[in-house]
């Protein structure tokens, strides 16, 4: 199952790469330096530190591994 956020409108909005580490998925942004948010899976728990810009608006999506493709296979 997908796990996705999304904080806001598309204007000044970056995209961020998702890992999993353990029970927690950790979302970064590579134009945001110290930009963090991170999912806790059986609690819901959410802690994010922000980056240098607090008006910038941050999205992301993970993909647990092996369902990469699935949306992308035929009916």
């Amino acid at each position: 199952m997908p796990f996705h956020f999304d904080a806001g409108t598309p204007q000044n909005q970056h995209a961020c790469v998702s890992r999993r580490e353990q029970d927690w998925i950790v979302y970064t942004c590579p134009l945001c330096p110290g930009y963090e948010r991170r999912m806790h899976l059986s609690t819901g728990e959410i802690k994010t530190r922000p980056g240098a810009d607090p008006y910038i608006l941050h999205t992301g999506v993970f993909v647990p591994t092996g369902l990469e493709h699935v949306g992308s296979l035929p009916n």
